[in-house]
């Protein structure tokens, strides 16, 4: 079974290693990233609770299903640990115990409804060790249907690279040069970014990961992969709304690119440059969307 990524405290900085609301732009006002969030193609992005805790985001589907990510449903009790990185003391928290979430205690969040879980599906490339985590994958189906708010339709086509992209989600939010100010305040954000490569391992002979980069407003050296300019909206997702969505618009429609599957956050570079230069991932949709309509029918 794969295991959750760790969360570590650095100099009382909570970092979350997935790093999957969004993390903004410090030269732009955080309202713009919130109105943009607002745009009614954006209605189909929720929340996942387990009980009373907010575990993740989704993307609505279908009437009766949602998208996340499959690691927001694998679910451990943790063991601290003290560790030493680049000269400083960091406190790793190790997961043990490992299971996936009882289902009876899923609760999805959208449009302003609440709606229990029926089935829970993890793409089973997920739970296998040999895959290191690929395939972060998760179908629910509700015990009812969701009203007045219209489905994500799923990209068909394997042409992301480049594509001007829009990530949507709930979690932790904040100005990209000041960690500390980053934290867990349940805003839906949207922001923005590129495709700049593909990666992770191939599932059907296709790649099943897209990358982007946080690239900074002046400084290029944070720049890791793709163009160096950023985006007007320019932000990368962080802890909390993995499982929410990527999205692209094409011949003047939107569609579901991707599922936030977050990244490992790069401590050294936290520590001298913030949020810029971070890499998130998400798990293609397109390379999924056979294993996606089995799974609804």
């Amino acid at each position: 079974m794969h295991y959750p990524k760790t969360v570590v405290t650095v100099f009382g900085i909570v970092a979350f290693l997935t790093l999957c609301s969004g993390v903004v732009r410090h030269d732009v006002k955080e309202s713009k990233y919130l109105t943009l969030a607002r745009q009614k193609q954006f209605e189909c992005v929720g929340q996942i609770r387990k009980d009373t805790s907010v575990s993740g985001s989704c993307v609505l589907i279908g009437d009766r299903y949602v998208l996340s990510a499959a690691h927001v449903f694998i679910d451990s009790d943790t063991r601290a640990d003290t560790i030493k990185m680049s000269g400083q003391t960091i406190i790793s928290y190790t997961p043990v115990n490992t299971r996936v979430t009882d289902v009876s205690t899923i609760i999805v969040v959208i449009g302003g409804q609440k709606i229990k879980a029926k089935r829970l599906v993890l793409h089973p490339n997920y739970l296998d060790s040999a895959t290191n985590g690929s395939c972060d994958l998760a179908l629910i189906e509700l015990e009812r249907p969701v009203t007045r708010v219209s489905s994500a339709a799923l990209n068909a086509r394997y042409d992301e690279f480049h594509s001007v992209v829009v990530g949507v989600g709930y979690g932790a939010s904040g100005p990209a040069h000041k960690p500390d100010l980053v934290g867990l305040f349940g805003k839906k954000i949207a922001g923005e970014n590129v495709i700049d490569s593909l990666g992770g391992l191939k599932y059907l002979d296709r790649e099943t990961l897209l990358m982007c980069d946080f690239d900074h407003p002046t400084n290029a050296e944070c720049n890791r992969i793709g163009s160096a300019t950023p985006r007007p909206l320019e932000y990368v997702c962080a802890g909390g709304d993995s499982g929410g969505g990527l999205f692209r618009q094409r011949d003047g429609t939107w569609e579901l690119i991707g599922i936030c599957s977050g990244s490992n956050l790069d401590v050294d570079r936290l520590m001298k440059t913030g949020y810029y230069g971070q890499q998130m991932q998400w798990t293609r949709v397109s390379a999924f969307r056979d294993w996606v309509n089995a799974q609804m029918h």
